[in-house]
């Protein structure tokens, strides 16, 4: 650790709460998947009583995986609504074993948790990389950045003629960083990136946290928060504080919590379709395949469990968002006006879908009391 690196740690040491103990939060009584599930999702609403609750189920039993989420979250979630909280969380991370060695990690873990929940929500880097990822109208720079040299896809980078999603394409193929256990882009070169970045005027700092976003999360989507930062640089930009529907609880776990990743999440989902009405004439109408239900977990996660306060608005963030979900829906093979009805419906229709998930999470909580006296099979991954 450099001398600027150790001052910026602690600096960070000190700034934290250390009145607040692991051991005085009460943990969610659930298996590390629906716990995962409802930090994430709490977070983003701004819960952050809930978002302590799992993380105190989550970092009992793996501290590391728990920090390696929450830089996760900062990237996808919190983003350029909130620099200094990607740096902090970044700072943090890198230094887990010594903030444990000092006696300091729950503090400070909590502290975080707590920290992205209260901060300004912004998801664009998630949106922009489903883009790169789905978005069909960008095949052609696809191929051109598989056939040129990395300085050319520096180039690109550079480009201020090209659009967001094509300059994004760009930086992923010019790093060489792949998602874990996929070879997409091959060979690049990080270290010219980054340089790239900082000629163009990129804070030193929010390198910096990207560089330990890429070696602790493992996933490329963090490349993208210096050109959003680049993107947004200058204009207007506003918070939107609009309060949210209060979700459930079950023994305190969210229903949101029950999404497309978790096993009863997606038994809720699977119910959902068969049960409601209007939900199934849609998907038999819009010609949805009824055995496969992928369009319908997209829809309730962008009904319900995508949902952010308070929400940065700048100037690319709306039409982003509209080609993140439109990309997202391209994915499961469904259009994207056919898509943004489903949503529309899941979100009116969500009291139906949470009535199933509060069925099946208190049966699920009864027979786990029942066999073992606690709930450590909750939402157990198949």
């Amino acid at each position: 650790m450099d001398d600027r690196s150790n001052d910026l740690f602690q600096s960070e040491v000190e700034s934290i709460d250390h009145s607040q103990a692991l051991n005085a939060i009460d943990p969610l009584r659930c298996d590390r998947w629906l716990a995962l599930s409802a930090m994430q999702k709490s977070i983003r609403r701004g819960d952050g009583l809930t978002a302590q609750r799992a993380l105190a189920t989550l970092y009992r039993n793996d501290p590391s995986s728990t920090w390696r989420r929450l830089l996760i979250i900062v990237c996808e979630d919190i983003g350029i609504a909130a620099l200094r909280a990607v740096v902090t969380t970044a700072t943090r991370c890198a230094n887990a074993k010594a903030l444990r060695e000092m006696g300091k990690d729950e503090a400070a873990v909590l502290a975080t948790a707590r920290m992205l929940a209260e901060a300004p929500k912004d998801r664009s880097a998630d949106s922009l990389f489903a883009v790169v990822l789905h978005d069909p109208a960008l095949e052609t720079m696809r191929s051109k950045c598989r056939s040129v040299s990395v300085a050319r896809r520096l180039e690109f980078v550079a480009d201020p003629t090209l659009s967001l999603p094509e300059r994004a394409l760009a930086v992923w193929h010019s790093s060489g960083v792949e998602s874990w256990g996929e070879q997409r882009v091959g060979p690049g070169d990080l270290g010219a990136l980054m340089q790239t970045y900082a000629e163009l005027g990129v804070p030193e700092r929010l390198l910096e946290a990207v560089a330990v976003a890429i070696r602790r999360a493992r996933e490329p989507f963090p490349l993208l928060l210096p050109l959003l930062w680049l993107a947004a640089a200058g204009s207007e930009s506003e918070l939107l504080g609009s309060p949210l529907a209060p979700s459930g609880l079950i023994n305190g776990v969210p229903l949101y919590a029950l999404d497309r990743h978790t096993r009863l999440g997606r038994q809720a989902i699977k119910r959902f379709a068969q049960e409601n009405a209007e939900i199934s004439q849609f998907l038999t109408k819009r010609g949805c395949d009824s055995r496969d239900d992928g369009a319908l977990r997209m829809a309730v996660f962008y009904a319900d469990g995508a949902l952010t306060r308070p929400t940065l608005r700048w100037r690319h963030s709306a039409e982003l968002t509209a080609a993140g979900v439109a990309a997202d829906f391209h994915k499961v093979q469904v259009a994207a006006d056919v898509g943004a009805e489903l949503v529309e419906l899941v979100a009116a229709h969500i009291a139906d879908l949470d009535s199933i998930r509060i069925q099946l999470l208190s049966r699920a909580c009864r027979l786990s009391a029942d066999q073992t006296g606690h709930l450590s099979s909750l939402g157990t991954a198949p």
